[in-house]
């Protein structure tokens, strides 16, 4: 079992923290001090998912914040998150989670 890179911390901690910014794999992999080809080679070992993927999941994970403790709408919510409209919004939340953001809502 091989130790987790630090490059791989430093660019989870940078997805977390850019979560509804717009970057380029360049811009990471110069944040990170890496190759951008090696950060796509190596991104599905070390994440178990592509990097869009897991931008998505980041981003529904914050969605459930907004759905669960504010009353903007969804659509609000959806572009605030990073997404390009609700319907791309719904689709990726309702795979994520298994409900739609107006179901969740009312949980």
């Amino acid at each position: 079992h091989r130790k987790t890179p630090k490059w791989v911390k430093k660019l989870d901690d940078l997805l977390n923290d850019r979560w509804n910014e717009q970057f380029t794999l360049e811009e990471l992999a110069a944040a990170v001090e890496k190759y951008p080809t090696t950060i796509s080679k190596h991104f599905p070992k070390y994440f178990s998912c592509t990097m869009g993927e897991y931008l998505r999941k980041i981003r529904i994970k914050k969605s459930i914040h907004f759905i669960k403790n504010t009353d903007l709408s969804l659509t609000d919510i959806a572009f605030h998150c990073g997404f390009a409209d609700q319907s791309h919004f719904t689709r990726n939340f309702k795979e994520f989670t298994g409900f739609l953001p107006k179901d969740f809502r009312r949980i």
